[in-house]
């Protein structure tokens, strides 16, 4: 039972940057390869004004507005501190602390529990720009030598959730038209960023073929963060985390997707009376199916169950499958009236 603010905002800290299981030990190559000198000024430019004017500043109070004003002034120092982070493999202490606004859930029975508060991480603004070039420079990459799963939407340029239904229909119209019924398992990863193993997400970016310096600059963002709780109008003490990725980075989706890298790649249907695709979708689902769509099934949805363990096992460390937003789709319709 937590009765002091001091107790209350580590439990809810604890709730919401939960410790990482042990994955790999693994530390990045202290050299080789110099991926910075392929980052150009418009690279940065792109980074700084792509980005919203609306975000909230981080623990040091400097806005996207400032320092755009900055960079009218003298864009030749912005240039050179995002290039050095690159070229040193480094991301500065300064921005590894951010702040960790508590704001209740809507429709919580009790919120005499963590679990009724999430936590709103806000980043500083100028480490934001130096990670979305990191971001852009792993995406481009991933894209250019076709590293991902062609299965993979969430976390990617050029795809949304409206291709990943697109995609769902053309798959589900086409076994319709062999006379198939068509079941689909929607699964949701649980605590996704703050559960990725540092040493595993460096063994997959080694093996995946990226640069050393900038794998090297993966591995100094993930370490050594820190968290400002803002709760009830007081600000707290700064305290350790020790999860995976910030929620509210922007390299922090597709270092994820590199994350998942194999895992879709393992999962075939091998049951022909029902044709049953699964899709790991790093994303949340708005609720595109209802109506006739929804409805419990018997056999298939034991088989459903067994495609989860399947799933399950194919995890990587630290991550999880979360059972309560787990849905299973099938079309009871065609059951009633089969071809």
């Amino acid at each position: 039972m937590a009765e002091s603010w001091e107790d209350k905002a580590e439990l809810i800290k604890e709730e919401a940057f939960p410790k990482p299981l042990k994955g790999v030990e693994r530390k990045a190559q202290e050299e080789g390869e110099e991926m910075w000198k392929k980052i150009t000024d418009e690279d940065i430019r792109e980074a700084l004004f792509n980005q919203s004017v609306q975000k909230a500043p981080g623990p040091d109070r400097l806005g996207f507005m400032a320092i755009r004003l900055l960079w009218e002034w003298d864009s030749q120092r912005k240039i050179n501190i995002v290039k050095t982070c690159f070229r040193l493999g480094i991301h500065p202490p300064v921005w590894k602390e951010a702040k960790g606004v508590v704001i209740p859930k809507p429709n919580k029975p009790d919120y005499a529990v963590a679990k009724a508060y999430r936590v709103i991480t806000v980043l500083n603004c100028l480490g934001k720009v130096v990670e979305k070039v990191g971001a852009n420079s792993i995406a481009e990459e991933c894209e250019r030598k076709r590293l991902l799963h062609d299965g993979q939407f969430g976390c990617r340029k050029r795809r949304s959730a409206v291709d990943t239904v697109g995609r769902l229909m053309k798959i589900v119209k086409e076994s319709w038209g062999r006379g198939n019924t068509v079941a689909v398992l929607l699964m949701d990863v649980k605590g996704a960023f703050p559960h990725v193993a540092k040493g595993n997400l460096i063994k997959r970016m080694e093996e995946m073929g990226f640069e050393a310096d900038l794998v090297r600059r993966v591995e100094s963002f993930m370490e050594e963060r820190r968290v400002i709780m803002w709760m009830d109008g007081k600000e707290g003490d700064s305290m350790d985390v020790e999860t995976g990725v910030p929620q509210g980075s922007p390299v922090s989706p597709v270092l994820l997707s590199c994350t998942f890298r194999g895992c879709l790649a393992k999962l075939k249907n091998r049951k022909k009376s029902v044709e049953l695709r699964v899709y790991l979708l790093l994303m949340m689902w708005h609720g595109w199916w209802k109506g006739r769509m929804w409805g419990n099934a018997h056999n298939d949805w034991k088989d459903a169950q067994r495609k989860q363990q399947c799933v399950h096992k194919r995890m990587p460390v630290g991550l999880e499958l979360n059972k309560r937003r787990r849905r299973y789709l099938l079309d009871e319709e065609r059951i009633r009236n089969p071809r």
